[in-house]
């Protein structure tokens, strides 16, 4: 069982090898506005698409709502050592993410919203001849071919507004839909809810706006199962989700023009070790697997701006530059993180109480070359020379939204 079993870890660090967005597996984009100006939201009062990113704006507005979608197109490869060459990953290319963020004022100073959106997730998929020293004999089990992660939020929140500062309170209620790790005739799927909480703050002076915003981190209980041709097994862990620090300063630089510069920090060093245990219904026992990732914390530094081009039409762009958690001691292919660059930009239209926007991101990731000494001797290819060649990705994703604002 423990061989079959050590395929866990990868699962429940799941999302997507391949995340095109923020660092590790998160997702950083809550809106098209956002998507446009490189996620640099935290501070922003005069956006609907900023209320996903730091719920204490509700308090400066009336109301209204905000839904999109974005999709995403993502490539993949490495040159395996010892291989022939370049090794694409077959994940399917376009992908698509709603979001939606609604609220409303329950009191002078008081609004209620709540948001739906997939902090992390995505997938990646490698055919099963990728890498050399799981091409053949019982190391082939081992081979990362298909991981996935679908994982929504249902984030609630109040906000209270006290003259030029406003506070908010909220849940988020993480439901993981499915996580999936395949490998050559062998699945192992896993699914689970739990509660974390945020707050912040957000102050706003004439044309300069301050704002905070933390996500606590959370463990979601996994009910999974491994399962292969007349085999199912029953088995529990944790998806250890980090915690998230984001910090901005929005400034009106002249009445057309304004800018943002976030700083944000993920809580990535949390994933220090996974134990994995078998259910209850398995007839329990004693730890099947203890792993250890060494992941680390990490930053990243957005700028965002906006440019009134008249009353009704608002161009934005922005720039990121995202450092990965993922460290070289127990590098994985299934997640092939690396530092990255995002560039982006996009428009609104506003109708009436109405508005449309578009946004576009190119995501560049710096070339990993990962070169292990330490041969493949166990159930765990991580860290090892297994995983040992050449990593580039890049990624685009494109998105539209409607808003209507409450009078």
């Amino acid at each position: 069982m423990r061989p079959r079993l050590s395929l866990m870890p990868a699962l429940l660090i799941a999302a997507a090898g391949v995340s095109a967005h923020a660092s590790g597996f998160a997702i950083a984009e809550l809106s098209i506005a956002g998507l446009s100006e490189a996620d640099a939201m935290v501070a922003n009062t005069y956006s609907l698409g900023a209320l996903a990113y730091n719920p204490a704006a509700m308090a400066f507005r009336k109301g209204g709502y905000n839904l999109g979608l974005l999709g995403i197109d993502d490539h993949t490869q490495v040159a395996p050592a010892g291989g022939t060459g370049a090794v694409v990953a077959t994940t399917p290319h376009w992908q698509t993410i709603p979001d939606l963020f609604w609220a409303d004022t329950i009191a002078p100073h008081t609004r209620f919203g709540f948001g739906i959106n997939e902090p992390y997730g995505l997938q990646i998929a490698w055919p099963a001849q990728t890498f050399p020293t799981l091409a053949q004999g019982p190391a082939s089990a081992l081979a990362p071919t298909y991981t996935e992660l679908r994982l929504f939020d249902v984030a609630p929140s109040f906000s209270y507004r006290f003259g030029a500062v406003a506070v908010d309170a909220g849940a988020d209620y993480y439901d993981v839909h499915r996580a999936i790790l395949g490998s050559p005739g062998a699945t192992v799927s896993g699914s689970g809810t739990q509660v974390g909480a945020h707050v912040g703050a957000l102050g706003h002076w004439g044309g300069l706006g301050v704002g905070i915003n933390y996500r606590s981190a959370a463990n979601v209980p996994l009910d999974g199962t491994y399962s292969e041709t007349g085999t199912a097994i029953p088995i529990n862990a944790s998806l250890h989700l980090p915690w998230q620090l984001a910090v901005g300063v929005n400034d009106t630089l002249t009445t057309k023009l304004g800018m943002e510069f976030d700083f944000d920090r993920t809580g990535w060093s949390r994933f220090s070790s996974l134990v994995v245990n078998p259910a209850p219904g398995a007839g329990g026992g004693p730890t099947v697997l203890t792993s250890t990732y060494d992941w680390q914390s990490s930053n990243a530094y957005r700028v965002g701006f906006h440019y009134a081009l008249s009353r009704h039409v608002r161009l934005r762009a922005g720039y990121a530059y995202d450092v990965t958690g993922a460290t070289n001691t127990d590098f994985s292919a299934r997640i092939p993180d690396a530092d990255r660059q995002e560039f982006s930009f996009g428009a609104s239209q506003r109708l009436g109480a109405w508005s449309l926007s578009a946004g576009y991101m190119y995501v560049l990731f710096a070339t990993r070359t990962y070169a292990s000494a330490t041969p493949l001797s166990g159930t765990d290819p991580n860290g090892t020379s297994a995983y040992n060649g050449t990593y580039k990705t890049h990624a685009q994703l494109f998105g539209i939204s409607i808003s209507r604002r409450f009078s």
